[in-house]
C-alpha cells in the first residue's frame, strides 16, 4: 500500500539504529552512516505480485460463487474516495500486528549490533569498522525495499478479497452501478491495489480532487 509506512517501511527502527552512531561520528568525522537507496530483490517482487494474484483468485472465486454482497454505490465521487480511505486505514490496522514477520527485522538488528560494537571502541573506528557499518546499512536499505513490496502485495491481496466479498468496487462506484466496462472481479483487483497502496496516496488524491486542477 504500500500500504502506509507502518507496514511497508517501518523506518523508525532502522533510523534509531543508525542514529546511535551519531555521537561517535561527531568525534570521528570519518565515520558516517548514510542509508543508500536500494531496490527490492527479485524474490520480494515475485512474492508481492504473487500475493496480489492469490487475492485476485480469491476475489474471482467469491464473485463466481455468487457470495459477493450487493454493490456499494456512494452518492458522489468524494464519497467513493472517502470510502477508499477508510477501507485502506482498516486494512493497515488489520495487518499492522503481522508486520513483525515481514522481511527486514534481522537486518535492522544486525545493524544495531554493528553500530553498538563500533561505538564501544575506545580507540575509535577502524576502516574495517566503517566498511562493516556501510555493508549493514545497505542490507537494511534493501530489507526495507523488500518489506515495502511484500507488505503492498499482502495488503492488496487482502483488500481484493474484501472488495469482492463486501461489494465495493471503485470503478463501478465512480461510473455507476450499471456500468459494465470491466468484470466485477477485475474491478475488485483494481480496488485492492488502490487500497493496498495505503492511506497517504489516497489522502493526496482526495485533496487534489477537492482543490481542483492547479492554477497555471
Amino acid at each position: 500500500m504500500p500500504p502506509s509506512d507502518g507496514l511497508a517501511a517501518s523506518p523508525g527502527i532502522a533510523d534509531a539504529a543508525v542514529g546511535t552512531a551519531t555521537p561517535r561520528s561527531e568525534q570521528e568525522p570519518g565515520l558516517s552512516v548514510v542509508a543508500a537507496s536500494q531496490q527490492a530483490g527479485a524474490g520480494a517482487v515475485v512474492a508481492g505480485f504473487g500475493l496480489i494474484a492469490v487475492g485476485a483468485v480469491g476475489g474471482w472465486l467469491i464473485w463466481r460463487s455468487g457470495a459477493s454482497a450487493a454493490k456499494i454505490q456512494p452518492e458522489d465521487t468524494t464519497g467513493v474516495f472517502l470510502t477508499l480511505l477508510v477501507f485502506a486505514a482498516a486494512v493497515e490496522r488489520i495487518l499492522e500486528p503481522f508486520s513483525r514477520w515481514l522481511p527486514g527485522r534481522a537486518a535492522e538488528a544486525a545493524l544495531s549490533r554493528t553500530v553498538t560494537d563500533v561505538n564501544s571502541r575506545v580507540d575509535g573506528p577502524t576502516e574495517a569498522d566503517r566498511e562493516a557499518v556501510a555493508v549493514a546499512t545497505a542490507k537494511v536499505a534493501r530489507a526495507k525495499a523488500n518489506r515495502t513490496i511484500v507488505a503492498w502485495g499482502l495488503a492488496s491481496g487482502l483488500a481484493t478479497v474484501a472488495s469482492s466479498a463486501g461489494g465495493f468496487y471503485v470503478l463501478h462506484a465512480v461510473a455507476g452501478a450499471d456500468w459494465n466496462g470491466v468484470a466485477v472481479w477485475v474491478d475488485a483487483v483494481v480496488t485492492g491495489v488502490m487500497v493496498g497502496s495505503g492511506t497517504k496516496p489516497l489522502h493526496d488524491l482526495i485533496t487534489r480532487a477537492q482543490n481542483g486542477p492547479p492554477s497555471p
